[in-house]
């Protein structure tokens, strides 16, 4: 997969968590290894993590939200992007800029 594949693949995993398997699909075209973490499934809280539906709340898993991946690409190739305050506003203003900056080098 290349930089822009990985980008246009991650900007479709709008509240999305992903597997460090994931994280690492998506940040190795671009010469890194994003950063996890252990979440707990919340679901029940307002705006919770739902890992799942084959997890139940109180669950763990190790990953990182989509927004933070494509956060972590952005500043590692040092492209500016406008913040948001929604998770999926977020991913798409990240994904948007970085796609800009991948087509115009």
């Amino acid at each position: 997969m290349n930089k822009l594949e990985a980008i246009k693949e991650l900007k479709k995993h709008d509240h999305c968590f992903i597997t460090p398997l994931g994280v690492k699909k998506f940040t190795e075209p671009f010469g890194f290894q994003g950063s996890t973490y252990l979440a707990t499934d919340n679901r029940s809280e307002f705006k919770g993590l739902d890992l799942g539906s084959d997890r139940k709340e109180g669950d763990k898993a190790r990953g990182q939200e989509a927004h933070i991946v494509a956060q972590q690409i952005a500043d590692k190739l040092g492209v500016e992007y406008r913040q948001m305050l929604g998770i999926g506003s977020a991913l798409r203003e990240c994904c948007s800029a970085i796609e800009e900056h991948l087509t115009k080098t």
